[in-house]
């Protein structure tokens, strides 16, 4: 699927499915969008355009001439984004070129970040000539630093969730531990691909080609960025934490059982020995004879369990 947007009167007009002819003679092409196509597609793109796109391999590795590249005529750029799960975060790739005043991109499968970029850029009226492709680009970053930003605090939200539920409730549940791996899972997706994005607007600040409005924006994105990258960190070191609580509160109750097994057998060890004793099939013996044997026997065992109980609560182990 291709869509095509072209700069007419100031505003942005989208070309929906344009036919591979009819992009030969589009006018004031800013923004060429490849969602999912077809190899002939591809070819034919990159044919006329004289681009070449990150094959799948390249833009699943993570060097940085796999991330960004600068050429003669063209700035090309692969970024990982979230796409927000029922319950989990994953990636998708997406590639970038800007050649010239256009932007190209490729990408497999919808992102909502491409459809918001689209609005904004619909509903902000005029576009000056000089910042078609590459303001293009930073709206499709700003956007999705805005959608990062809401995806932490989503996070925050879950977190402040399960740590209620972790120390107010006492909660030791099975699913309360995996909820926490879950969530540290998110926030290193999010770590890295922020990561990405800062590693790929520093190179751009580095060029030094564009308009003071350009540089000004990246440099807003770097700030902004460097935020997402703090409350990213602050979210992996709470979630650690909450997980050592967790594991620490396990560790605690499984103490307990411990220690009340512990004192059920140190109790009922005296009894049992006395039993034993008694048990025994010795012919000659002082009190098998005696009439108050048995009462006897009972009432050592009973003092000698007391005794115990008596010691540890004494020793405040109960």
């Amino acid at each position: 699927m291709i869509r095509a947007y072209t700069l007419q009167e100031g505003r942005l007009t989208q070309h929906k499915h344009p036919a591979l002819h009819e992009l030969e003679g589009l006018p004031n092409l800013i923004w060429l969008d490849l969602q999912s196509p077809s190899q002939e597609e591809k070819e034919f793109v990159e044919k006329l355009y004289k681009i070449e796109f990150f094959t799948s391999q390249e833009a699943q590795e993570i060097e940085s001439s796999s991330r960004f590249l600068e050429t003669d005529d063209t700035i090309e750029m692969n970024l990982s984004l979230l796409q927000n799960g029922a319950s989990e975060l994953s990636i998708a790739n997406a590639s970038f070129i800007l050649k010239g005043n256009t932007l190209f991109t490729f990408r497999q499968g919808d992102l909502k970040s491409f459809a918001e970029t689209v609005r904004r850029l619909k509903a902000g009226g005029s576009l000056e000539k000089k910042e078609h492709g590459l303001g293009v680009f930073l709206t499709i970053l700003e956007v999705r630093i805005d959608m990062d930003a809401d995806l932490i605090e989503g996070i925050h939200r879950r977190l402040n969730q399960i740590s209620k539920e972790l120390i107010a409730n006492k909660s030791y549940q099975e699913e309360l531990l995996l909820s926490i791996a879950r969530e540290q899972e998110n926030t290193m997706l999010i770590h890295q691909t922020i990561t990405e994005k800062q590693r790929v607007v520093s190179s751009l600040l580095r060029i030094g080609e564009f308009t003071p409005l350009q540089v000004e924006r990246l440099k807003v994105i770097v700030k902004d960025v460097a935020s997402l990258l703090q409350h990213a960190e602050f979210s992996s070191e709470r979630l650690e934490y909450m997980q050592n609580t967790f594991l620490g509160l396990v560790n605690i109750e499984q103490n307990t059982v411990i220690k009340i097994f512990t004192v059920v057998t140190v109790v009922f060890m005296p009894p049992t020995l006395i039993a034993s004793i008694y048990g025994m099939n010795f012919q000659h013996m002082p009190e098998l004879d005696w009439l108050g044997g048995y009462p006897f026997a009972i009432a050592l065992m009973l003092i000698s369990s007391l005794a115990f109980l008596w010691y540890f609560k004494r020793k405040k182990w109960l």
